[in-house]
């Protein structure tokens, strides 16, 4: 990833920059950011879905995440139209292990498996 590609504006670099800046924790926003929705259920994301967010791990731009746009906005106070923007900006950034220094290992039972 070059420099540019590192600080190229991103919702999701937005939102854990403005995150961080109010001191909310990944489980404090996302109590802030469920909503009803009209068949009785409830919009929302959980911190595994937020941190795939803010490190740009999935497309954003899909429209099952239009409710969202307009709650970031108004816990943050940002412009919605300017957000959308930079939300139809942000392309999704494949994890990269070609540099990786370190991978979390992965165990196998060795009665549970021939090894």
């Amino acid at each position: 990833m070059t420099n540019y590609e590192h600080s190229k504006l991103t919702l999701g670099r937005i939102l854990k920059n403005a995150r961080q800046e109010l001191g909310f924790s990944q489980k404090d926003l996302c109590k802030l950011l469920v909503i009803p929705s009209e068949d009785e259920e409830f919009l929302t994301i959980d911190r595994y879905l937020l941190s795939k967010i803010e490190n740009n791990r999935i497309d954003i731009r899909t429209s099952e995440y239009d409710w969202l746009i307009p709650r970031i906005a108004a816990i943050f106070a940002l412009d919605v139209a300017w957000l959308e923007v930079i939300r139809q900006q942000t392309e999704v950034e494949p994890l990269d292990l070609e540099n990786a220094v370190a991978v979390f290992p992965i165990y196998f039972n060795r009665k549970t498996y021939d090894l």
